[in-house]
Parts: C-alpha cells; structure tokens; sequence
C-alpha cells in the first residue's frame, strides 16, 4: 500500500480511533492522507475530496487514453458513412432527416 500513497500516514485502527474522526477527517481535508492498518493489514485508506476528485479525473483521462490507443491500434482504414449505417438498421435516411426536420421544426414555433 505504500507504494499506492507513498507519502500516506499509515495508523492502526486504535490510533485512528485515539486520533478522533474529526481530527482524521480535517487533517485529510488538509492533504494529508492514511493507511488504517488492522493486524498489520491495510485496511481503508483515508483520503480528501480533492485527491479523490483528482484521481476520479486522471481515472477518466487514463480511459480515454486507452480507448484512442485502441482505435489507433484496430483502425484498419474503412469508413461507413453515416447513411449506410442507417439503412444497414433497416430506416429510410432521406424518410429520417424528413421527419427530424419536421420534428425540429414544430419544437421552434
């Protein structure tokens, strides 16, 4: 788990208990961040919303980045456009942007 938060306070369940909720949450609020170890064992990891919302942010950026490098590495070069697509579902493309427009159009008046 050091490895994970290397610079993460590691405190076993009593410490964390002799430490008080409030404290823990107001020194993580501040960035510190904790391992809670029972047994030896880690158990929870204690951190603040701003890391976690960072993490939830790299998490996202790091999905993107894999789903680009998998087109890239799939891409064989064909393109369908977005017509024979349509009729491949078994719609009519000219019937479809006929009826979007009226659609649209009545949504405007």
């Amino acid at each position: 788990m050091k490895a994970l938060l290397p610079f993460a306070q590691t405190v076993s369940v009593s410490q964390a208990a002799e430490r008080g909720l409030p404290s823990v949450i107001r020194s993580a609020n501040e960035g510190v961040n904790f391992v809670v170890e029972k047994h030896g064992q880690p158990q929870a990891v204690i951190i603040g919303m701003e890391r976690i919302a960072r993490i939830q942010e790299l998490e996202r950026d790091l999905q993107s980045a894999a789903l680009v490098m998998s087109r890239i590495a799939t891409d064989n070069g064909n393109r369908t456009d977005i017509d024979t697509v349509i009729a491949d579902f078994g719609f009519n493309p000219a019937e479809l942007r006929e009826k979007a427009a009226a659609e649209y159009a009545a949504s405007i008046k």
